[in-house]
Parts: C-alpha cells; structure tokens; sequence
C-alpha cells in the first residue's frame, strides 16, 4: 500500500493559527486572508505492516513537512490558497515545541504579492490573494567525499563557512552557549570557534551578544 493521506485535526489547525498570530513575519498572510489546507502523510506499508519507504519525500530525501502554492483550478474548485503537508508518522512522535517550529518553517515558506503601492494584496481571477513561495535562507548540496578531498577549495566548505559567520548564534547554539559560560576573563579576551576544519575569531563580549541575540529570537 501506498502513501495514505488524512485531513489534519482541529488540534493542528489551532496549533497552526497560533503560530501565524505569533509571529510578525506572518501578518501579511493575516491581512490578506490566506487560507490554508493542512494535510497528514503516511508512509506505505507491506503486508507485515512494515513501513516501504517515507511519507513524504522532496529530491530523493525524507521531508518532514512540504509547502506549496494550490492551483487556480483547485482554487475554483474550493480549495483553500495553500497546502502544507506533514509527515504524520514523524508528528505522531515528536513534541510539541518541534511540531509548533515545523508548522512555523513550512508556513514562512508563504508570501504575499503586492501591488505597486506595497500594500493592496494581488489577486488572481478567483479574487484570491497570490501567494509567493519563499525560499530557505540557507540551501545546500553538499558531499562530504568532495569536502574532504578539496577542502577549502570546495563549495560545500565554502558555504559552510558563509553559514558558520552569518548564523551561528542561530543554528549552533549548542556550541556558543557552553563557551560563553566557559570563558573567563575580560570581554576582548579572543574566542576561537572551529568546524569542519574551519576556525571563526571573535571576542569574548562578541560570543555573548551572539547568545543574548539568540535567546532573544526564540522568546
């Protein structure tokens, strides 16, 4: 049997809503009243109940969750302006503060297209508001084989590199939280954070306004 499908809950639907209120970067969906379908994914099984593959895959690999634009036709035909599909085998175990953050990746996904003046809503023929598909701030491709064998000269140490000095209070907090509690010292003392055999300097008051910027995002 294949991948199977269910509406989701009005659990998930609030759960939904309360991440679009929340969050500033999603009153523009507010504003124009985007609607949205929310759907469960899961995966195939054999006759022994064994899974076959994953719910919900996106280039050949596992996705958790998957946004997209819904047609004109499915539109005129009630469809809501956009769909977000969860894999339901994942959401069955995960906890509430990963659900909440996957529903808030996949709805950032979701745009408004503006009229010249930046504010009036474009519509389309069925008088929806146009919903843009915005994508990850970061994307990447990387093999390691080629990261090994080329090193700094290769693109995925490159980008990794790019990530490292631009994000790194956000997505390695693990890192930087025990080493400004580590350090000692006066605020210049130097602080030296290494991946993937690539080293980024900065001062110890550098490390903290990084973990205080950090805590403050995710309040």
């Amino acid at each position: 049997m294949g991948t199977t499908w269910k509406k989701c809950g009005s659990d998930v639907r609030s759960l939904a809503n309360e991440v679009l209120v929340k969050y500033p970067e999603h009153r523009p969906l507010l504003d124009a009243r985007v609607t949205f379908d929310l759907v469960f994914a899961f995966a195939g099984t054999d006759e022994a109940g064994d899974k076959t593959g994953h719910a919900l895959t996106k280039h050949g690999r596992r996705a958790y969750g998957i946004a997209r634009k819904t047609s004109l036709k499915d539109r005129a035909l009630g469809r809501a302006d956009c769909e977000v599909a969860l894999d339901g085998d994942w959401w069955a175990e995960a906890k509430a503060a990963e659900q909440r953050a996957l529903l808030d990746h996949e709805l950032m996904h979701f745009c408004v297209g503006f009229e010249d003046d930046g504010k009036t809503p474009v519509k389309d023929a069925c008088g929806r508001p146009v919903v843009e598909l915005r994508p990850h701030d970061h994307e990447f491709g990387w093999f390691t084989a080629v990261a090994a064998r080329h090193g700094e000269h290769s693109i995925e140490r490159q980008q990794a590199r790019q990530i490292m000095q631009a994000s790194a209070q956000m997505l390695w907090p693990e890192i930087l939280e025990p080493a400004a509690a580590a350090y000692g010292g006066e605020d210049e003392t130097k602080v030296t954070i290494s991946a993937g055999g690539e080293a980024v300097e900065t001062t110890l008051a550098g490390l903290k306004n990084m973990t205080a910027k950090m805590k403050a995002r995710q309040q």
